[in-house]
């Protein structure tokens, strides 16, 4: 105590933001942590969420996630390459057609590495029998001139039960490889032949390249033996395939808890880059499940973890979640890229289907909750340069000067940013009006935040790996790398990444000292208690009487006031939710149905192509009911809700939260006013600051539970959407209305039913998935008011101190020992 009677805290630290935040954790979850479950096990809950908060920001990954999406073969993984590696290739690229068939990252590695994950077993079976059945099918064609497709597909299912690549697949998986694998001509004129992916991957495989001239029998004998069975079809394996083939058994043998493989570069850079390219883009590519790539760049070192998404033409379903994974939960930038013809209408159907537009809509209502922002980079702006400069060339005025294909190229890149802005802004708006209100807000508001941030980079990966690797027999056009445009897309990527970090750091500094000055303020009030003589009774009785209406009034007050909070989420909150799932609804049924309507255009064979597997079918028209019609009912679904409840919420908890903190400021005030030297001033501001920081992390667990609410209904409604479509596709092909006269004209009536069906269907899930999980955020949130106790009566026992705890500090000895161990404390704290 010193020598004016008020408490000496100069032990505890003054600048709280100068404590390290590991040092902080360490100390609270040792020592502090043990002081409070002896003198003040009650105060603990009130420290524990931020304690959580502050551990989990602490444990998170470091860095930015950018994923690249784009069309299949727009150049991708070549700007992926350029941007970390230069002119060495980290990722495959450069062939015909989709080549990335998993999402791949390239982070940060002092040392080159690379890990991958095998598929399981069972794709490669997959494979092989979708391969055999094809060829079975075309020897049966041969032989027989006419032949129904329906008895030709129930022989080759009832041949292929016993076969040995057969049985290793579910029942399902065998009648869609069957239904892939038995197209009709007539249908792949009309479609992208469904098989044809498994063609280029089994050549891949056997051969190493993609486009090579071998023989469906070579094929299928070659697979057959990588999954160690019998040659049927009397091919000779080649010997430089029958290495690959060696290889692709070691891996088959393997356990699925053995489908591992990491490679670093060590002393051995040549073994290893022929490693790396055979996972990458050699002939083990097709058997990657994940890629992961450590590499050493300055762009890498950074922060930023560059991810080269399957890219839309991917004929497999997994490929697509994928792809939506990342971009709905782990993208903090998405770059868009196109090529010339830059964002077009397939463009505005990845950007939705990807999820990147539900998830702008759905944290409309507070953008910075799940902020994602988009680039596009431009590529394969070298080709049109190189049209453009012929074109001039040889239209070239007499006596003009014949133009620089450099000159070219920086016209077009100036000429690319504004046309580029220009249409993104026009595929945008056609994302039309809606009837509702809300909706179009949300949507108003997604786009804004897309067009302000937007950035538009025309880039040359290739003219950038000429200028690097410096070949004088293939130079490039440019002189310097600058001009690639290359190292500005970097320097924005990587300013990206650092301003992520500043918002990383002050997430954890705002914690940190919010944990600090609550942990601290809870001890220096337990400390002040014990080092207060007890005061003279009568003027402990003067101040209590003066205390009492003031007293009664703020109580009031708050009682109403959280009363009021507690009547939202119990009541209004569960019936506002059934009044905007109803509302959001409607809107979706339009929506679905436009999107349904549009399916008009297909070809029927594409659309009982669809039907027969679920809603799913990638050709030339790419149809996935179950996906669209989820995107299509949860944009509006977010909107809705998004707009009307969560953002009530969240200013509901934050109004509750500055209303007890004002009060216990206006208590405190009356008691320096009226209490004179019986109150000790610094006691209340160090209440004052305890409720302030209790207020703030109300206010954050209020914003957490709403951003959590957001995240768990849509993963929980897509799951809840998807499976009635697929019921509905599978009811209509056992009444056999998938086949015979008029199919086209029925399943455009199932599209339309569908529309109302699956809405309809989702709306009962979607009421109790949300009240769901509003319980939780109501209970989290009430949770964490019941953590700080009742703030009214702890500020007024602490000016008018209770009879029992005047008589439980008369012990001196105690209140020695209760001291001296607080004081170690905090030393322990300062000296960390």
């Amino acid at each position: 105590m010193s020598e004016a009677g008020i408490p000496d805290t100069s032990h505890w630290p003054q600048d709280l933001e100068s404590l390290r935040p590991n040092t902080l954790l360490e100390w609270l979850e040792g020592s502090a942590q043990r002081f409070l479950e002896k003198y003040a096990p009650e105060k603990l809950e009130a420290i524990d969420a931020d304690r959580r908060r502050l551990k989990n920001l602490l444990d998170g990954e470091e860095g930015v996630t950018i994923c690249f999406l784009g069309n299949s073969g727009v150049g991708k993984s070549t700007l992926l390459n350029a941007l970390a590696a230069g002119e060495f290739q980290v990722l495959p690229a450069g062939g015909i057609g989709p080549l990335t068939a998993q999402a791949t990252e390239v982070r940060y590695s002092a040392e080159k590495r690379f890990r991958v994950t095998y598929h399981p077993k069972k794709k490669l079976w997959r494979l092989g029998f979708a391969l055999e059945t094809r060829l079975q099918a075309l020897r049966r064609s041969e032989k027989a001139e006419v032949a129904s497709n329906t008895n030709q597909g129930e022989e080759l299912n009832a041949q292929f039960e016993t076969s040995e690549l057969a049985s290793n697949l579910t029942s399902e998986e065998r009648t869609e490889v069957l239904e892939q694998a038995t197209s009709t001509d007539e249908e792949s004129n009309t479609a992208e032949d469904p098989l044809e992916g498994y063609i280029k991957q089994a050549k891949n495989i056997v051969s190493g390249k993609q486009f090579t001239d071998i023989s469906l029998e070579y094929l299928v004998d070659a697979i057959r033996s990588a999954c160690n069975y019998t040659i049927k079809w009397n091919s000779i394996i080649q010997e430089e395939d029958q290495e690959r083939i060696e290889r692709v058994r070691e891996i088959m043998q393997c356990s699925d808890d053995e489908r591992v493989y990491e490679k670093c570069e060590g002393d051995d850079p040549r073994g290893f880059q022929e490693e790396m390219s055979a996972h990458a883009a050699g002939f083990l590519s097709p058997l990657i499940e994940k890629i992961e790539v450590g590499w050493p760049s300055d762009l890498l070192e950074a922060g930023v973890i560059l991810v080269d998404l399957p890219g839309v033409g991917i004929a497999q379903d997994s490929y697509r979640d994928v792809t939506k994974s990342y971009v709905r939960d782990k993208a903090r930038a998405v770059v868009l890229t196109v090529d010339r013809a830059g964002p077009t209408e397939s463009t505005m159907d990845l950007i939705r289907s990807s999820g990147f537009w539900e998830r702008l809509v759905g944290a409309s209502d507070d953008p910075d909750s799940d902020a994602c922002a988009m680039l596009i980079a431009v590529t394969r702006v070298d080709d049109v340069t190189q049209t453009e400069w012929q074109i001039r060339s040889t239209n070239i005025e007499p006596g003009t000067k014949k133009p620089k294909k450099r000159e070219v190229f920086a016209e077009l890149v100036e000429e690319f940013k504004p046309r580029m802005k220009s249409q993104i802004v026009e595929q945008l708006e056609r994302i039309g009006s809606s009837s509702n209100e809300s909706v179009n807000e949300a949507r108003t508001q997604a786009r804004n935040n897309i067009i302000n941030s937007l950035e538009i980079h025309p880039v040359s990966a290739p003219e950038l790996r000429k200028i690097l690797a410096d070949d004088e027999d293939d130079r490039s056009f440019l002189t310097d790398i600058d001009q690639t445009g290359i190292p500005d897309l970097q320097a924005s990527l990587k300013k990206f990444a650092e301003n992520e970090a500043l918002i990383r750091a002050d997430a954890i500094n705002e914690v940190s000292k919010r944990l600090a000055m609550t942990l601290i303020s809870e001890l220096k009030l337990i400390e002040s208690k014990w080092e207060q003589r007890t005061r003279a009774a009568e003027d402990a009785e003067r101040l209590e009487i003066a205390l009492k209406p003031i007293l009664a009034e703020k109580q009031e007050e708050y009682r109403a006031r959280a009363s009021s909070f507690r009547n939202f989420l119990d009541e209004t909150v569960p019936a506002k939710i059934e009044t905007l799932v109803f509302e959001a609804r409607e809107v979706a049924e339009e929506e679905v149905g436009k999107y349904l309507r549009s399916l008009k255009g297909a070809h029927w064979r594409t659309l009982q192509a669809a039907v027969r597997r679920g809603g799913t079918f990638y050709g030339q028209r790419s149809i996935n009911l179950p996906d669209d019609i989820t995107g299509y009912f949860l944009e509006p679904m977010a909107a809705v809700w998004g707009q009307k409840l969560l953002k009530d919420i969240r200013r509901k908890t934050g109004e509750l939260a500055s209303d007890t903190e004002q009060m216990v400021i206006e208590l405190c005030t009356w008691a320096k006013k009226e209490g004179g030297a019986s109150v000790k001033a610094e006691t209340l501001q160090t209440q004052q600051d305890r409720i302030s920081a209790l207020a703030k992390q109300i206010k954050t667990v209020g914003k957490e539970a709403v951003d959590e609410l957001r995240s768990t209904v849509k993963s929980e409604l897509t799951a809840t959407i998807r499976e009635p479509i697929k019921q509905s596709c599978k009811d209509f092909i056992q009444a056999g209305n998938d086949r015979g006269i008029g199919v086209k004209n029925r399943i455009l009536e199932l599209f339309s039913e569908l529309a109302k069906e699956s809405t309809l269907a989702a709306k009962e899930p979607a009421i109790r998935i949300l009240q769901q999980n509003a319980t939780r955020v109501r209970i989290e949130v009430q949770q964490e008011l019941k953590k700080g106790g009742d703030p009214i009566q702890d500020t007024a026992d602490l000016i008018v101190e209770r009879h029992e705890m005047r008589m439980k500090r008369s012990d001196a000895q105690k209140r020695t020992l209760v001291l001296k161990e607080i004081k170690e404390l905090a030393q322990d704290l300062t000296n960390s």
